[in-house]
């Protein structure tokens, strides 16, 4: 009887979730209408034969953003070594 019961509750949370389901799924069509225009290509399938990409500057870009960040981080350590150091100095 108990098993009856938890069977019966179990069809009705179901029915509740494909009736979710089915809201969503038309939430979704009606944010997102691809169903009145055919869709070739996905988005990540797109090429972009008219761009031009110079390896170059990219590469010449990429080492300084590198050489950036290290000379920020030598100055952050150098920083930290100082207040250590006034730290130290302070306890003796």
């Amino acid at each position: 009887m108990v098993m009856r019961l938890i069977r019966k509750i179990k069809r009705f949370f179901f029915g509740i979730h494909e009736m979710i389901w089915w809201v969503v799924a038309e939430l979704e069509d009606w944010l997102y209408p691809y169903r009145d225009r055919e869709v070739t290509k996905p988005l990540w399938a797109e090429t972009y034969n008219d761009v031009e990409v110079d390896e170059v500057a990219y590469l010449k870009s990429q080492i300084q953003s590198a050489n950036e960040r290290i000379e920020r981080l030598q100055s952050e350590m150098i920083h930290a070594f100082n207040k250590i150091n006034e730290l130290n100095n302070g306890k003796e």
